[in-house]
């Protein structure tokens, strides 16, 4: 009977660990200006933005980044890529800092986010992971 028992607290205290891994994964989050956190991240211009109990995707500000479903195989790779490259990041910050500047044309926050004083989408423009914005057209990621 005990080897049993050994061998369920071992399989919950495994399941455990990986809940909890997944969770940390999953909400790279550090407390935030405005009463606001980074969430999930989508990709690599687009998180989930948590003020209080209210959750709405928000969009970087001045960065354009591949589209996670692609017009080609290549995009899609590149967009995953940054949407691991943007999730690292805020996970590695100890300061998080998010600054709300209006809404786009979808009512989404567009947002300044500023990890341990530097900003985010000068960190992945200066990284390959994206390309400056401006509002404008923007143009294709497959060559």
């Amino acid at each position: 009977m005990r080897r049993l028992d050994a061998n369920l607290a071992a399989y919950v205290f495994l399941t455990l660990l990986a809940m909890v891994a997944v969770a940390d994964w999953a909400d790279p989050s550090a407390p935030q200006e405005q009463g606001c956190r980074v969430g999930y991240v989508y990709d690599g211009d687009s998180v989930e933005l948590v003020c209080g109990d209210m959750r709405e995707t928000a969009r970087l500000l001045d960065i354009d980044t591949p589209e996670l479903e692609g017009r080609c195989p290549a995009e899609t790779a590149a967009a995953q890529a940054a949407k691991r490259a943007l999730a690292g990041l805020v996970k590695g910050a100890s300061g998080v800092e998010v600054q709300i500047e209006g809404r786009d044309r979808y009512g989404r926050p567009l947002i300044r986010l500023t990890l341990d004083g530097k900003d985010a989408a000068a960190l992945m423009i200066a990284a390959g992971q994206g390309r400056g914005y401006d509002g404008g057209p923007r143009a294709g990621w497959c060559g």
